[in-house]
């Protein structure tokens, strides 16, 4: 295994992420936001998300990257996520991540984001089949995961794993209950060694991997 490609892929615990900062002072969101809108976006219409009189949901042209930003003249970013794809998590199937999460708090934009990061999610599962988590999270993160894994182990049709890189062929453990997560994997997934918890990761898939 390629424990340098496994650093980049697991969960480990980190402080709030770089982009929070930019994002949350005004100015700077505006300036991060104007440079994103100019390198070209087209309007995205996400299943079940009624895009709110004064937004606009876009997405990059190059990338797959999301925002929800004000229709105005300086735009303002209130939410933002973007995927990365990879092949080398599950043998012979692609899967996708959320690298960069965020939502404004500002109480004004809260009817606008309300719901999105799960919608999005959603979307991201049924659009790519397999969602894996980061490979740094913060708190904020890491509740966002644990939410969605209990709303997956409740649902129909969906299937949550642990697949472990400290093991050579990375194995997949399937969770069968929320108590079999929470008693058993969230703090062999979650950590500050960056030695064990960064090759760890948790996998959310509508097909039965193993």
């Amino acid at each position: 295994m390629n424990r340098q490609t496994a650093n980049t892929r697991m969960p480990l615990n980190i402080p709030e992420a770089g982009f929070n900062t930019k994002l949350n002072v005004t100015a700077n969101n505006i300036e991060h936001t104007t440079a994103f809108m100019q390198k070209g976006v087209v309007d995205f219409s996400l299943p079940g998300y009624t895009t709110p009189h004064g937004y606009r949901l876009v997405k990059a042209r190059t990338e797959d990257h999301y925002r929800l930003v004000t229709d105005s003249p300086d735009p303002v970013t209130v939410y933002a996520v973007r995927l990365e794809f990879m092949d080398n998590i599950v043998p012979g199937r692609r899967s996708c991540t959320q690298i960069m999460v965020w939502r404004s708090v500002q109480p004004q934009y809260t009817s606008a984001v309300t719901g999105l990061p799960r919608m999005f999610f959603q979307y991201f599962l049924e659009s790519h089949s397999i969602v894996v988590s980061d490979s740094e999270q913060t708190s904020d993160g890491r509740r966002f995961w644990e939410g969605m894994i209990a709303w997956a182990i409740q649902a129909d049709g969906y299937h949550v794993y642990v697949s472990d890189g400290t093991e050579e062929e990375r194995p997949l453990t399937f969770m069968t209950s929320w108590d079999d997560f929470y008693g058993t994997w969230t703090d062999f997934c979650w950590g500050d060694d960056r030695d064990c918890h960064s090759h760890r990761l948790l996998v959310i898939s509508k097909d039965q991997l193993h």
